[in-house]
């Protein structure tokens, strides 16, 4: 499994469409996952630290959790196909949940844990964005490049 890192969402012009990236940061790859704009509210949320008066969804279910006296140990995204992404959760009484990536990272986020991913998910899904050294920033021109790809992807890009 390879450790990923959440690295942001973009919203795709003209459809609007929300696009949740994750960062395998040793190696520059990206995992972008098309997702709906609830779990993009519900992220953004989360990263910028705002607390809504009563819990949405995703904040029930972690306090659901500790009231059970369970913790999200991990999230796991363990398949891809036809651009649908499917993630499990995993618990620390060591059971395994199904569940949609994004609800998935709209968890992980907020439990703040790990995100792994599988190594055949990366290799069928993954964007790869080279750079000269892991200390550099990445140059102007392949930001501007990867820019561009972001705001042609579509998801019938990512079908087998």
């Amino acid at each position: 499994m390879l450790e990923l890192e959440f690295a942001g969402i973009r919203i795709q012009l003209p459809s609007t469409q929300p696009l949740l990236l994750l960062k395998r940061h040793e190696q520059n790859l990206y995992l972008p996952l098309w997702i709906g704009a609830p779990e993009a509210s519900a992220i953004a949320m989360s990263e910028q630290g705002l607390t809504p008066p009563r819990p949405m969804t995703h904040d029930l279910l972690i306090n659901l959790l500790e009231a059970l006296e369970v913790s999200l140990q991990r999230v796991e995204i363990v398949s891809v196909q036809n651009a649908i992404f499917t993630a499990e959760l995993v618990l620390s009484n060591g059971k395994r949940v199904d569940s949609r990536s994004s609800d998935a990272i709209a968890l992980a986020v907020r439990a703040q844990c790990p995100i792994l991913c599988t190594e055949e998910v990366m290799e069928s899904a993954g964007v790869a964005i080279e750079i000269e050294s892991e200390d550099e920033e990445l140059p102007e021109e392949q930001m501007r490049e990867f820019r561009e790809f972001l705001d042609n992807i579509d998801p019938e890009d990512f079908s087998a």
